[in-house]
């Protein structure tokens, strides 16, 4: 046997194991120009398989000469494409699989989705142009702008960027003046609200280049934005990377954090103030205040915990609250919500020493708090991002003396041809270590309350789970507990057989 094909059988064993970084690690140490086309096709699902699917589909793309024979490459690229939200080219890859293979039925209910999507899409996309071009109208009649309408507008074209779309715009100041370009949109498939990608530039319009120009406003803002935000972040002194990350087998708990998104610039502090008071007998004194006279931030103790509220006019930098939405597969509108938002509520508790329990039931009272502002559109925390009315429900078990798990913990649930496998996210938020459930004969609803039960026991009770031990909730049921490398997350987890 080769050493190739030994690395081969390796990867077809890690993949057994869905040991998908392990395969991306080990591929990515060959230098590129050696990687034939199934090495390169091997890499690309790897990428598939843990949701980096712009990596796949460029690594696909890379060998698509060879490709257009093999019904598997088509495959693959119509997931990359589906999970891109880029369902026109999802439909034809999967459509090309079924011609020469009508049998199967994972390409089919592929499509079955597809289609299902373009014709809600296609039920919106009237309305959608409506308001766009009524958004562009009002824009180009602000103060800042013309000052009034335009003498005339027209719809000059569409295109798709980051996962969002875009319209083109040509209008003119007056009858015997030039048409000039403007561009609105950061609409999701099924959105009636952009995600605030609305401007116009003294630039003249020209059929061959106003894509191109258009491309570049789009991303020229968002560059502006993401740099508005971390330059923000870091003036309050914190780092979004260290928020949003985890030590590979470090377990001491830290800060809680989340961002509350916001669909418009209004920020009320007061009225925070107000809701935290009535709803939880929170009293944010003035004198507790970092700057009483910054309007912009709330930074003040509770129980001897710091805790910071701080507004920013910018979204959460680099699509972060955009991408993980895509995961909260409970609330179909959060890709939407994610993509409207414009600007954030930095939230964060230091517990100082106190039991992480009671940080994050502070934490939650202060979310929901500011949840129920009226342009409170979700809240990106726990890896990904949940709906308002949710998270101010799950808070209101706190009352009942019951913790609420639910906003604390991310349950992922997800299946391929092996079984269905789920896993927590935020567990090491309180000390403990992340526990998945991998390649299970159970339906992915049991998997999901089954996970529920173990961290409302491991929280509630304050219980170390240990590599070697069983757990059960019978006297028979003695499931065994393992501690290795995550499949789904980074670092080590505990693996429970179910």
């Amino acid at each position: 046997m080769t050493s190739r094909d030994e690395l081969l059988e390796q990867i077809d064993a890690w993949h057994g194991n869905d040991e998908q970084q392990t395969i991306i690690d080990e591929i990515s140490k060959i230098p590129r120009n050696e990687h034939d086309y199934e090495l390169t096709c091997l890499l690309a699902r790897a990428y598939n398989n843990i949701g980096e699917h712009e990596k796949a589909l460029e690594l696909l793309l890379s060998v698509k000469e060879e490709g257009q024979y093999d019904l598997m490459w088509h495959f693959r690229i119509g997931y990359a494409y589906y999970y891109m939200d880029m369902l026109e080219q999802a439909e034809k890859a999967f459509e090309r699989v079924l011609e020469s293979d009508p049998g199967d039925n994972d390409a089919r209910e592929f499509l079955k989705w597809i289609q299902e999507e373009i014709a809600e899409g296609a039920e919106i996309k009237p309305k959608q142009e409506e308001n766009a071009l009524e958004e562009m109208i009002d824009r180009l009649s602000h103060e800042d702008e013309l000052g009034k309408p335009p003498f005339e507008i027209e719809k000059a074209g569409e295109f798709d960027l980051h996962g969002l779309h875009y319209y083109i715009y040509k209008y003119k100041k007056a009858e015997d003046e030039p048409w000039l370009l403007g561009v609105c949109g950061g609409y999701g498939r099924q959105d009636l609200d952009h995600c605030g990608h609305i401007f116009s530039e003294p630039e003249e319009y020209h059929p061959d280049t106003a894509e191109e120009k258009a491309i570049a406003f789009v991303e020229k803002l968002r560059e502006v934005w993401m740099n508005e935000a971390e330059k923000e972040l870091k003036e309050h002194g914190i780092d979004l990377d260290s928020l949003d990350s985890y030590e590979n087998d470090g377990l001491q708990a830290r800060s809680f954090a989340g961002f509350v998104l916001l669909n418009s610039y209004d920020f009320d502090p007061e009225q925070i103030k107000s809701i935290l008071k009535n709803d939880w007998d929170i009293f944010v004194r003035e004198e507790e205040s970092a700057d009483a006279a910054d309007e912009t931030s709330l930074i003040f103790e509770v129980d001897n915990m710091t805790t910071a509220i701080s507004f920013i006019e910018a979204p959460v930098p680099n699509g972060e609250a955009e991408h993980y939405a895509e995961t909260n597969y409970m609330w179909p509108g959060a890709a939407a919500a994610a993509k409207a938002h414009v600007a954030q509520i930095l939230l964060a508790v230091i517990d100082r020493g106190q039991p992480p329990i009671d940080a994050g039931i502070l934490f939650t009272k202060i979310a929901a708090s500011c949840l129920k502002l009226e342009n409170a559109v979700g809240i990106y925390t726990s890896g990904t991002v949940f709906q308002p009315e949710f998270y101010i429900d799950v808070a209101g078990l706190i009352d009942d003396g019951d913790l609420p798990i639910l906003n604390w913990i991310y349950f992922g649930v997800y299946a391929n041809e092996k079984g269905t496998s789920g896993y927590t996210y935020g567990l090491r938020m309180f000390g403990k270590e992340e526990i998945e459930v991998i390649n299970s004969t159970a339906m992915p609803e049991t998997i999901y309350d089954f996970l529920i039960d173990i961290v409302y026991y491991v929280l509630s009770s304050d219980v170390t789970l240990e590599d070697g031990e069983t757990i059960g909730f019978t006297e028979i049921q003695k499931l065994k507990i393992t501690r290795s490398k995550g499949v789904a997350l980074d670092g080590y987890t505990l693996k429970i057989e179910y």
